[in-house]
């Protein structure tokens, strides 16, 4: 999940040969779900019992849930077939920046717009992002006990010794005591004595490249020098990735090989120093999009929001990530629009926010933007970030190789307040309990904000063919998403079986949420926080909001 900027050329007349199709699309599929609906209309007009709030088990024929009945793979393969055309002429991109991701966006609000029986209010939030290119080539040696030897610059990775991180800062040629970081550097206690020097620093471990630059500042480092693990084939040329846009400090990124020369240097010599220089061309800023969408009926204050990402990243169009979640959303909010305009379906008591983030790919930056904004003390009530009681979140849902992965509440972050912890588990206790209903398997994974980028375990494939098939339990020793951040996740990477049923439980999620009587009491048992209690360390994208 990380980026960078596209630029675009379209022939009028292929812009109003699109927009036609879009439309006999959009009509189609209107058709279709007219129909259902009416199905379900007579349905709920026959039937006395109403809707389940609670996760007792059900029969697998049933999705215990008339939301859950409206999600068909049909309606969600409109939205991602529309996802990979943008990027199709787009560069095979659909990365922030680029007229790919413009038209997502503006493909989301309109559907929004059209398409929610005037049942949403929708909003389009606006915010800038730096654009900035590097100037000539950066610089990097090494001087010891009298010997000088520079790295060799290359924009081939398989070729070069090193790389610059996205939003480095530019640094004149400079020179640097260097000293190693210990650990991976995800706690402040590992950059002791790293003030004013270079750090060396070794990918992995629990935080990522943007939280090791942030404890870094912290401590007033003067330089970061990462370099990749070397575990794998993969990992042995520079890794790419970004820090935040806010970062000060120069930075490169560094193969296994030029990282592991710097750290026998500094393990057999008393003082290594080390010569930076990076050049950067500025080119001020562009705008990036959220899209978010409200229930018009529903307490404001007691909202439950429904999130994912629109954005890709600039290697491939991203139809696992994220366009499956953002498909996924869309259809719960024209579908929950569609049933509230039913005089027999009931409206739940609180507020549903759809929200589409854009930036995640470089470090959540459009939620982060909301939430910012949602804290503002000149927000209108109404938005404050308080009135959120929940953040459902849905993200590569696809996956080929995939696991049915809910977040374990009770791995959220140390640190995490206990009063919100209780909620969380409760939250991942109640897909289990629907999954098992289902005669579904299911995977708890660690809170850690990560999604569906681990690998799969025999385990796992035994446990899933015993529930699913012969066959049906996918690949042992390879990854959820072979096409994590590649140009092969386009639309054959979605696994049709898997992310219906992943977006079949959101939309049950939704709707159990949505009939409690008293979601407060159930999501804080214990009382809700009076305030936002973050930990000491916590930085505001590194993992999930409280």
């Amino acid at each position: 999940m990380e980026q960078q900027n596209r630029p675009l050329l379209i022939i009028l007349g292929a812009i109003a040969l699109f927009v036609i199709i879009t439309f006999a699309l959009a009509a189609a599929a209107l058709g279709t779900l007219n129909k259902r609906f009416n199905d379900l209309e007579k349905k709920l007009v026959t039937t006395t019992t109403p809707i389940s709030t609670t996760t007792s088990s059900t029969s697998s024929g049933s999705l215990a849930s008339i939301l859950a009945e409206t999600v068909r793979m049909e309606d969600l393969l409109i939205h991602l077939k529309q996802f990979e055309g943008f990027a199709r002429e787009n560069g095979n991109t659909r990365a922030i920046g680029t007229a790919g991701f413009a038209q997502t966006v503006n493909y989301i609000e309109n559907q929004l717009k059209t398409n929610s029986y005037n049942q949403l209010h929708v909003i389009r939030e606006t915010f800038p992002i730096q654009n900035f290119s590097i100037k000539g080539d950066p610089v990097l040696s090494w001087s010891s006990n009298g010997k000088t030897e520079n790295f060799t610059y290359s924009t081939n990775l398989s070729r070069t010794d090193f790389t610059y991180a996205n939003y480095t800062a530019a640094i004149k040629l400079t020179i640097y005591e260097l000293v190693q970081v210990k650990n991976y550097g995800c706690n402040k206690d590992d950059y002791a004595n790293t003030t004013g020097k270079a750090v060396l620093i070794m990918a992995g471990g629990t935080c990522t490249f943007a939280e090791k630059g942030e404890h870094a500042a912290k401590e007033n480092v003067a330089a970061l020098l990462f370099y990749n693990h070397g575990s794998t084939t993969s990992s042995l040329a520079p890794a790419t990735f970004r820090l935040r846009q806010a970062n000060t400090l120069p930075a490169l990124s560094l193969s296994y090989a030029a990282g592991r020369s710097l750290f026998n240097l500094l393990n057999s010599s008393n003082s290594v120093n080390v010569t930076l220089e990076i050049q950067r061309e500025n080119y001020g800023t562009f705008n990036v999009h959220n899209i978010c969408a409200h229930t018009v009926d529903g307490n404001s204050t007691e909202t439950i929001m429904v999130g994912s990402h629109s954005d890709s990243v600039p290697a491939g169009p991203g139809i696992n990530d994220n366009g499956s979640g953002s498909a996924a959303n869309l259809v719960l909010a024209l579908n929950l629009a569609r049933l509230y305009s039913s005089k027999n379906y009931p409206k739940y008591p609180y507020r549903i926010r759809f929200c589409w983030w854009g930036g995640e790919e470089i470090g959540l930056t459009g939620a982060i933007y909301h939430v910012e904004q949602a804290k503002n003390s000149s927000t209108p009530d109404d938005l404050k970030l308080f009135n959120n009681l929940i953040n459902l979140n849905y993200d590569m849902l696809g996956s080929p190789n995939y696991i049915f992965g809910i977040y374990n509440g009770s791995s959220a972050k140390a640190g995490t307040s206990p009063k919100a912890i209780n909620g969380s588990i409760r939250v991942s206790e109640a897909f289990r309990n629907w999954f098992n209903s289902q005669n579904l398997p299911w995977d708890y994974t660690d809170f850690s904000g990560r999604s569906g980028d681990g690998t799969k375990t025999e385990t796992q494939r035994d446990i899933y063919e015993a529930k699913l098939g012969q066959g049906y339990g996918g690949l042992p020793g390879a990854t959820y998403d072979p096409c994590y951040h590649k140009t092969c996740d386009t639309l054959k990477n979605i696994d049709q079986f898997g992310y219906l049923k992943m977006v079949q439980a959101a939309a049950y999620m939704l709707e159990f949420l949505g009939n409690k009587t008293d979601l407060i009491t159930w999501l804080y048992p214990d009382g809700r926080p009076t305030q936002i209690q973050l930990p000491e360390d916590y930085f505001p994208n590194s993992d999930y909001y409280v």
